[in-house]
């Protein structure tokens, strides 16, 4: 199997950084560091025990981290500290991309550490070094704080994924979506990412399978229940297109992938059932987005790389329940591991149906604005229990706090394309976070 995937989580990892002044307590500092690996149980940060105070502890510490292996850094202020240390920091970083947080404690009455002054002045001082930052505010029995450091850890994991990252652009967008168009130049400029182009023609070439990969990917629908009947046939019927279309995605050398899948591949009579056979090749490694939507593959990757067990998927907001305060997400290309209730398929094979399952979501947008600056969009809530009469991947979503017609109104009057990225899991505040380290706005409503 051809296709790239880069380590992400497993091979990468957010350090933590400890640095103070002899001109404070040196027990304080190191009572944090304490606190901080007690935080940490689950060992989530790269955690280094050396207290970094003059350049030759700092190097220590920098060598343990291992920079190279470094998707984020976290610096904590475990004492105020003035910005010697941080001029070698920023030396030692280079031109690494790596993403950066500023820690600093909490003081209430006394002041013992006066951490939140020094992170002011490694911020000012990073501002004019051009280097972005996260600034992560409380102590580290608070448990808003460890949500925060996660939500930093999980946006530095994304933005590493995105940056540089190539998306395989097979035809191009769908018929007439033309707000789906993106200018190859403005997303090299922005994040580094190439689009590799490659015309439906070549693609469909490879799209070659044997029997028995035929006869195995046809037991993927086995519970599924046919319209149509004849369940025996159309379960083979899908599986050819199941296997003709990952035999042709197999061949294909990108991080995530950008598929025009209407109105050519959709109709062609060898591929009967291909909206239902993207649903199961959905949960491929390498993210798979519909209709040409490259920026929604771009926002799967990131997505992918918040939880790589997560399926992400694209949705249209294609209804609102004023009502209920809720809107209706429906989309094709779902994967039915996402399923909450029986999954069935129309007599020509053409829409696969099923409710989506309850549980807590966000709906994010990387996107490209007409002037070729980027921008992220982002709302938090639920997949509620009670399931939608729509048919294909549909789900009532419940927005977390807000207004969900002032959502679709502002995502309309902002000029977003018609698609969402939905993903099970609160990632709403690491896309802030994302936003602050790629220094883009964030619509968060």
């Amino acid at each position: 199997m051809l296709t790239r995937n880069r380590a992400l989580a497993r091979d990468r990892r957010v350090g933590m950084l400890f640095v103070a002044s002899p001109l404070f307590p040196e027990e304080a500092a190191r009572s944090l560091i304490a606190r901080s690996r007690d935080m940490d149980a689950d060992e989530q940060f790269h955690i280094v025990g050396t207290l970094a105070h003059d350049r030759a502890s700092l190097l220590q510490a920098v060598e343990a981290l291992d920079l190279d292996k470094l998707d984020g850094l976290i610096i904590q202020l475990s004492t105020f500290c003035t910005a010697d240390l941080l001029h070698h920091v920023v030396d030692f970083l280079a031109s690494r991309p790596i993403s950066l947080a500023l820690w600093a404690l909490e003081e209430s009455n006394e002041i013992v550490t006066n951490s939140l002054c020094g992170a002011q002045l490694w911020a000012s001082t990073l501002v004019r070094f051009g280097h972005r930052f996260s600034l992560i505010l409380g102590n580290p029995e608070d448990e808003s704080v460890k949500a925060d450091l996660v939500a930093f850890a999980a946006a530095a994991r994304a933005r590493r994924a995105i940056t540089g990252a190539r998306i395989a652009l097979v035809g191009t967008h769908a018929e007439w979506f033309t707000n789906l168009a993106v200018d190859p130049w403005a997303l090299k400029r922005n994040l580094g990412v190439t689009i590799e182009q490659m015309t439906l023609v070549r693609f469909l070439a490879g799209c070659v399978a044997d029997a028995t990969d035929e006869r195995a990917a046809a037991r993927r629908w086995a519970d599924a229940s046919f319209e149509g009947g004849d369940d025996e046939n159309s379960r083979a019927v899908l599986g050819r297109t199941f296997a003709q279309l990952e035999a042709g995605l197999d061949r294909i050398n990108a991080d995530a992938v950008a598929i025009r899948d209407w109105p050519e591949i959709l109709y062609a009579s060898d591929f009967k059932g291909t909206w239902a056979a993207l649903g199961e090749l959905s949960d491929r490694a390498v993210p798979l987005t519909p209709e040409g939507d490259v920026m929604g593959a771009v926002s799967a990757l990131a997505a992918r790389a918040f939880d790589p067990s997560s399926l992400p998927f694209l949705t249209d907001i294609s209804g609102l329940d004023r009502a209920e305060n809720r809107l209706v997400l429906w989309h094709y290309g779902v994967s039915p591991r996402l399923a909450d209730g029986p999954r069935s398929l129309d007599a020509a094979l053409k829409q696969e149906s099923f409710p989506l399952g309850p549980g807590s979501m966000t709906l994010f947008r990387l996107s490209l604005r007409a002037d070729g600056g980027l921008r992220i969009f982002v709302t938090a809530g639920e997949i509620e229990k009670q399931h939608a009469s729509a048919n294909r991947a549909a789900g009532f979503f419940k927005p977390a706090s807000g207004n969900a017609e002032a959502i679709v109104r502002h995502f309309i009057d902002e000029g977003y394309e018609h698609h969402v990225t939905a993903v099970y899991g609160h990632w709403s505040e690491a896309i802030v976070h994302l936003g602050r380290q790629l220094g883009v706005k964030v619509d968060h409503v």
